[in-house]
């Protein structure tokens, strides 16, 4: 399973705000991921969380490459947090997810 944008979400993922991305991540993860509803608040809060935090570092004036290390890096913790919300399956079908988007932005890039 490859994870999809439409055009609208992806105008909203880049251009929206950090309550809108932590929204479609959410909804993303809820939908693939089987959330309950606890756990969708959580990850809602955490996916906010990050979303905030990445806003900060999109907009601040380091070059590309900073800016790549540092939302890389805040992407590996959020990563590490998920195992305190989600169950051992979940984590494992979200790795996976993570792996499949991973190779498919590569791939577009050649």
């Amino acid at each position: 399973m490859v994870f999809t944008v439409s055009a609208q979400n992806k105008e909203t993922i880049q251009d929206g705000t950090p309550e809108q991305r932590a929204k479609i991540q959410t909804e993303w993860m809820k939908t693939n991921l089987a959330l309950s509803a606890v756990q969708t608040e959580q990850v809602y809060n955490l996916n906010l969380q990050y979303a905030q935090k990445n806003a900060f570092i999109l907009q601040s004036k380091d070059r590309k490459l900073s800016k790549y290390k540092k939302l890389k890096a805040l992407q590996q913790e959020k990563s590490a947090s998920f195992p305190q919300i989600l169950d051992t399956e979940q984590y494992k079908k979200y790795q996976e997810l993570k792996e499949q988007m991973l190779k498919a932005i590569k791939e577009r890039r050649k």
